[in-house]
């Protein structure tokens, strides 16, 4: 690209040299405007393009997280849901204990 532009001033030089009435100097302000003005419009695509791609590949990822989240939180609350069955569970088996040990050393 640098080439490019090295190239389209040496051009644009070459003209003005050329250049002999006020029009032909106008007309090569206009070329060197325009010329210009294409160069921005294709820098701002591009730079336009790469922000679009990140902001798609950044969506993506946020939607894979959010998906991560909905799943671990789901994994969670049934893995807390066993955990306080066990432990009613634990408590039951073990007052069910105290009182089987309670009936044979009572009666002992």
């Amino acid at each position: 690209m640098k080439l490019k532009n090295s190239l389209w001033l040496l051009m644009v030089l070459a003209a003005t040299a050329w250049a002999e009435t006020p029009a032909e100097v106008e007309l090569l302000s206009a070329q060197k405007a325009y010329q210009s003005a294409l160069s921005n419009q294709n820098a701002t695509r591009t730079k336009a393009s790469q922000l679009q791609t990140q902001l798609e590949a950044a969506q993506l990822q946020l939607k894979n997280a959010q998906d991560n989240v909905t799943r671990l939180q789901s994994d969670f609350n049934q893995a807390d849901v066993q955990r306080q069955q066990a432990e009613t569970t634990l408590q039951a088996v073990g007052a069910r204990l105290d009182a089987a040990w309670q009936a044979v050393h009572h009666n002992q």
